[in-house]
């Protein structure tokens, strides 16, 4: 799994991922979804990595592998490349999510990954209500689609790109669409 971390939260500064939600900040929330799930963890970071880096290693310090992205500053599209690179192509499947997805709930990501060992789809996306959420997982076949990518860009562009073999999975999990942009953004119309 690959969760970008890196971004400089421009929307909500000075850097969402460290809002505290019900004691722990929103990083180590989405963090704390797929621990324990027998997947490899790598973080990217770059925006205030030092903090964020003593954050998770204080809690989940043996579970995690950090990737420090030097051109976190261009966008997105750079920090799914450093995540695939440190991954390797030691994967068939590329798990993504962004950091500031906290409210996923870790019996979707199970299901969402017996779906794709069962039907190995070149993409695989969940949906609540019609809507693509996270995490989403791609085939390392789109590795030199990935390595294309510019600005700031992720895997939302070869969803469209591939749309044909993307298999969409239906989840009661309104978490997967959930992000700190709009979790914030609602306390304050409040």
């Amino acid at each position: 799994m690959i969760i970008t971390a890196a971004g400089r939260s421009t929307r909500f500064p000075p850097n969402k991922l460290m809002e505290t939600i019900a004691g722990m900040t929103c990083i180590e929330h989405t963090v704390k979804t797929f621990v324990g799930l027998n997947l490899d963890i790598y973080v990217v970071l770059g925006h205030e990595s030092d903090r964020v880096q003593k954050t998770l290693s204080a809690r989940y310090d043996d579970d995690l592998s950090f990737v420090y992205n030097s051109k976190f500053e261009i966008g997105l599209s750079s920090s799914v490349i450093s995540g695939i690179q440190a991954a390797g192509k030691a994967y068939d499947y590329w798990g993504f999510c962004p950091g500031d997805k906290p409210f996923i709930q870790p019996e979707t990501v199970d299901e969402l990954m017996r779906k794709l060992e069962l039907k190995k789809p070149m993409i695989l996306a969940p949906y609540f209500m019609k809507q693509v959420g996270h995490p989403i997982f791609f085939s390392s076949e789109l590795a030199p689609s990935f390595l294309q990518l510019t600005g700031d860009t992720g895997g939302r562009q070869l969803l469209e790109t591939y749309h044909s073999e993307t298999l969409g999975v239906n989840v009661s999990d309104r978490g997967v669409g959930i992000d700190m942009d709009h979790y914030l953004g609602s306390k304050d119309d409040r």
